[in-house]
């Protein structure tokens, strides 16, 4: 209706101006006057054309829209004939129960008081391997960590490319790709460089990752161990591989492994260290930092020169798996989990939700400085851990 509105005031103004044009002829107008009838006659066939392009992208706009959401519903009617998936993740179970779950049911209150959830790591997966395996029912959700979810799991999961708000995440926050997405970043936990205010000045501060390598912080850095593969330094070291390029992170890694004082076994001793003033810089969890008492003398180095970006370090990846016995629920579930109101559900639980719009004190959105892009993954690592082992060995002794 609108299209055809739209092209008969077209037709009508071309008229009126044809038939001006052969009234200006006529009386014997000027050459000009036909030209400027002609330019005006072509306008208005323009002004006509943006018309009927403007309506027709609205129609398929609200097309668009309506599919999306009879596919909403179509999945939540499917779901309701379901029973409440079971999730195997790693994330505190009192989390779950008293955040997580309670807001999934401020959205869809027709679901279950109680959510199906079992807290995990190692041996939980190994429990899902044995009852996949062996055909008894087993978690319709698995929420585990990285490493895991792609070198040990990723094969029992189903694509999942109709995911609602799959545009809102960068493309590191998506495995394998955005066309065939299998799982999604659900929560992460970014290392970053970190220095003490009373030992460094603001304007002395390492400006970016290769500043790391500087001669000048020669033993003054304090690193969680990588050689170890637990935490958050390991998957950063990794991901920084790509980055830079191998010629120029085998000198960062050299230059790294020279300055660093001493290894600790986790982020958050290391971030200790620097609180106290041990070490002037280290390589903590920003959500050491984020919890912080306001008078800590602890700042955040984020980098200003290239690669201008931070890694996941650590997180957890959310999927469907290939035999889920409550298909449509688990879908449902881990849509919601993805969109705004569960990633402040995840927030509320003190995790760093990945959504970068999300309007929340602990959303890496907020918390990273304009212009810094979450690294990619390096797959090769959490593929071949055996081998990066080896590697960092290499470099620290």
């Amino acid at each position: 209706m609108v299209e055809k509105i739209s092209l008969s005031i077209a037709i009508i103004a071309i008229l009126i101006s044809a038939t001006t044009l052969a009234y200006t002829v006529s009386i014997g107008g000027v050459s000009s006057q036909v030209e400027q009838r002609i330019g005006t006659i072509e306008r208005t066939l323009q002004e006509a054309e943006q018309r009927v392009a403007r309506a027709e992208q609205a129609a398929q706009q609200s097309q668009q829209e309506l599919e999306a959401i009879q596919a909403d519903r179509a999945l939540e009617e499917a779901a309701k004939k379901e029973q409440a998936p079971i999730i195997y993740g790693t994330w505190d179970a009192p989390d779950f129960t008293s955040i997580i779950w309670p807001r999934f049911r401020e959205t869809y209150p027709w679901a279950p008081a109680e959510g199906r959830y079992i807290e995990g790591f190692a041996p939980l997966r190994n429990r899902f391997l044995s009852e996949y395996q062996a055909g008894a029912p087993t978690a319709d959700v698995l929420a585990q960590t990285q490493d895991a979810m792609i070198s040990q799991l990723n094969e029992f999961l189903v694509p999942f490319p109709e995911m609602k708000y799959k545009d809102l995440y960068n493309d590191a926050h998506i495995w394998p790709n955005r066309e065939n997405p299998v799982m999604y970043v659900a929560n992460l936990n970014s290392g970053v460089m970190v220095y003490n205010t009373n030992l460094v000045k603001d304007e002395d501060a390492p400006k970016g990752w290769l500043d790391l390598a500087n001669p000048e912080w020669k033993g003054l850095i304090v690193l969680q161990d990588p050689r170890t593969l637990a935490g958050l330094i390991s998957g950063l070291l990794a991901d920084l591989q790509p980055a830079l390029g191998q010629q120029r992170w085998d000198s960062f890694m050299k230059g790294l492994a020279a300055n660093t004082g001493i290894l600790t076994g986790s982020g958050t001793e290391a971030y200790v260290k620097v609180v106290a003033g041990e070490f002037p810089i280290g390589i903590a969890y920003i959500n050491d930092i984020l919890k912080q008492r306001p008078d800590t003398p602890v700042k955040v180095a984020w980098p200003t020169e290239e690669p201008l970006g931070v890694s996941i370090s650590v997180g957890s990846y959310v999927g469907v798996t290939d035999k889920a016995a409550n298909p449509n629920f688990a879908k449902l579930w881990v849509t919601w989990l993805l969109s705004p109101a569960g990633q402040k559900a995840m927030a509320d639980t003190g995790r760093n939700p990945p959504l970068p719009s999300l309007d929340h004190p602990g959303s890496m959105g907020k918390v990273m400085p304009q212009g810094l892009q979450v690294f990619p993954r390096n797959e090769d690592i959490l593929k071949d851990p055996n081998k990066w082992s080896e590697i960092f060995k290499g470099y620290f002794t």
